[in-house]
């Protein structure tokens, strides 16, 4: 076993699987511009951060449990160029989250709202806090469990411990009868200690039907605008454009194929 096999193996040992896979070309790197053994060291630790930041990133991903791959860099703001680019892109720096504010954004379908929540959940990952993410039909079974005992307690504690939890598509399911109690418990209880993201197709005005329960939707109401980034949302829908391209493009196949026949 020579030197190289040796110390890949004490590095895998202690759990450097990044050092261990960067160390071949970092000595190579090293010979081939006679780097300083420090400057050596450093770039071989940065690859086991490297690598350990991206575990981390993953399982918070995954735990987050998104709907959808969604980041910023892939939104179309020429597409809707009413949407407030600088507002979200502040949003992106996640200082809400440092100081416990809300977001609430609000317009019709198909205008990018699931998009950016999620992009912005993402975000968050990268700057490091913990995020859960739920659909409104997520949160119809979750809260469907409701009722008292341990069930309920861990519901609550899944959507309590986030540091940002995304309720999504508020608007498109109304709740189950007296289920809005239980979700006017989660947002009283993450109120100024937590931040929430929530997005609605239906202006805040008409919660009171969504929730069965006018009084519990003002309260929520009032909780989430009382320190929130309200974004209301206007213009096309990207779902609507998106078959209308894909029907012409079928079309215009279609007419090709007809000709060549």
């Amino acid at each position: 076993m020579n030197n190289l096999t040796t110390i890949k193996t004490h590095a895998r040992k202690l759990r450097l699987s990044g050092l261990a896979d960067a160390l071949e070309v970092r000595l190579q790197e090293a010979t081939a511009n006679r780097l300083p053994h420090a400057e050596f060291l450093e770039h071989l630790l940065q690859d086991e951060i490297n690598v350990r930041e991206g575990r981390t990133i993953a399982r918070m991903v995954k735990s987050a449990d998104f709907r959808d791959t969604r980041s910023l860099e892939g939104f179309d703001f020429s597409f809707n160029p009413a949407i407030p680019r600088e507002r979200v892109y502040q949003l992106a720096t996640c200082r809400f989250i440092a100081e416990a504010r809300d977001v609430l954004l609000v317009g019709p379908p198909g205008v990018g709202k699931s998009h950016l929540a999620q992009a912005l959940g993402r975000e968050a990952i990268r700057h490091g806090h913990t995020v859960y993410y739920r659909s409104i039909f997520d949160l119809v079974r979750d809260l469907a469990i409701g009722g008292g005992g341990p069930e309920e307690a861990r519901l609550l504690a899944r959507y309590l411990k986030p540091e940002l939890l995304i309720i999504d598509d508020m608007g498109l399911k109304c709740l189950p009868a007296g289920s809005g109690e239980l979700l006017l418990e989660i947002i009283l209880r993450r109120h100024e200690t937590r931040s929430t993201i929530m997005t609605s197709n239906r202006p805040v005005d008409e919660w009171g039907k969504l929730l069965g329960d006018v009084p519990t939707a003002g309260a929520i109401l009032d909780r989430l605008l009382h320190r929130a980034e309200l974004i209301a949302i206007e213009g096309r829908s990207h779902r609507l454009a998106a078959g209308m391209n894909e029907r012409r493009s079928t079309g215009k196949t279609k007419g090709k194929e007809d000709r060549d026949t």
